[in-house]
């Protein structure tokens, strides 16, 4: 009977591998009774965790007993400019969104408040403090040229319409967007003008435009928190120290994995090599992630083969097919990362054939065969569709209809054999 081996990624422990194991028997089961699944639970006995109870990681719970940190206020202000590094003109268009359009009886003559401000606006360069704080900054681009293009930008013009109970924040929206726009195209990392210079600045163009109110509508303000935390959710900025309780608890063991792998990977490679040798008969190794990479060294180390049968084209012990799905394995190669193999060295001889499955959507996912070559050995990619997004491809193939045809189409052709 042919064994199907799931060999796990990283941060895998207990009742999650179980979950997913089950996901796979039921799958197979349902295709290929003949074919038994079993797991190799590398992680539970052989996986990374804090030793010292997190006693490396500033504010950990188990270290100080505080329980989890909380955003502070200055979170909730790198957090926006996060988000208006990426977009200056973000808060300017949230306003717009909040705030409603102007309803002020119209009277000849008078200015409104949005009015003056794009007036204040074209006469920012005349303002001789306004100067020298911005050449203080280090700003590359011309203060004139900046306010032209913020003056310009739609976003400024409609929120120069909303109405005139909720304009007086414009003055200070309108500065955070100017100076935004002026560290993005001064060129270099937008971060690199110290906070405090930055604030200084926005204070002294706030100013030049007429602002004397600092604070900015509830209405508004509540948009911005929330599309900054958003922001920073979605690229793991500076709101994750804030949060680096959890996040650690949940990351250790996936990073420390991996880590520990690259260190220490003796350990883990033996123990699934036991695992595969107390399979009777033909073994196929389906390895995910890191359980890819771990499989892949196995193979072409050669630690499964005994003095009896190495030689010239033999097979590494009972195994006849590998199968890596979200593996890493061929960027490590190309990195000269493995540590099996040094890059251009190719597979060895009698590498078992292999299918690489990836999902372009899957960014921890890449292809074997350009780095590998096929030369003697079969080494396949096949592409899947998760149909799911970039934050949950990785662990999407287990419900995915493609994969499996992929999977028994070699559990097949190992039953030909």
């Amino acid at each position: 009977m042919v064994t199907l081996l799931f060999v796990h990624g990283t941060g895998v422990r207990g009742p999650a591998g179980e979950t997913t194991l089950d996901r796979i028997r039921s799958e197979i089961a349902a295709r290929r009774p003949d074919v038994r699944v079993e797991s190799c639970d590398w992680g539970s006995a052989l996986g990374s965790y804090l030793r010292a109870d997190g006693a490396s990681i500033p504010g950990f719970v188990a270290q100080d007993g505080k329980g989890p940190d909380s955003p502070a206020a200055e979170d909730e202000e790198v957090a926006r400019w996060a988000l208006l590094y990426t977009d200056p003109l973000a808060e300017l268009e949230l306003f717009a969104l909040t705030a409603s359009a102007a309803s002020a009886p119209f009277v000849p003559g008078a200015l409104s408040r949005g009015d003056t401000l794009l007036a204040d606006l074209a006469q920012l360069a005349d303002d001789d403090a306004l100067r020298t704080a911005w050449a203080e900054a280090g700003l590359d681009v011309p203060l004139a040229r900046t306010a032209e293009a913020l003056a310009a930008a739609p976003e400024l013009r409609r929120a120069a319409a909303a109405d005139e109970g909720a304009a007086s924040a414009l003055p200070r929206l309108a500065a955070r967007a100017l100076v935004a726009h002026a560290l993005n195209e001064s060129g270099g990392d937008a971060g690199r003008v110290p906070a405090v210079r930055r604030d200084v600045l926005v204070d002294h163009v706030t100013d030049a435009l007429g602002g004397d109110v600092r604070g900015i509508p509830e209405a508004v303000s509540a948009a911005v928190r929330f599309s900054a935390r958003l922001f920073e959710n979605a690229v793991g900025n500076r709101l994750a120290v804030a949060r680096r309780t959890a996040w650690s608890g949940r990351s250790a063991g996936f990073f420390g994995d991996i880590v520990r792998y690259l260190v220490r990977g003796d350990a883990v490679r033996a123990f699934v090599a036991e695992a595969i040798r107390a399979r009777p008969g033909p073994v196929v190794l389906l390895g995910h992630s890191l359980g890819g990479i771990v499989s892949f060294d196995l193979l072409a180390s050669g630690a499964l083969l005994d003095g009896a049968t190495a030689g010239a084209g033999a097979r590494p012990g009972n195994v006849t097919a590998l199968v890596t799905v979200g593996s890493q394995a061929p960027l490590l190669y190309e990195l000269d990362a493995l540590p099996s193999r040094p890059f251009g060295s190719g597979l060895p001889a009698g590498f078992p054939p292999w299918v690489n499955v990836y999902d372009r959507r899957d960014l921890l996912s890449y292809q074997a065969a350009p780095v590998f070559g096929t030369g003697a050995s079969d080494v396949r990619d096949v592409e899947v569709d998760n149909r799911q997004p970039v934050s949950a491809a990785h662990s999407s193939y287990w419900g995915n209809e493609q994969f499996y045809t992929v999977l028994c189409g070699v559990l097949d052709r190992v039953a030909e054999q």
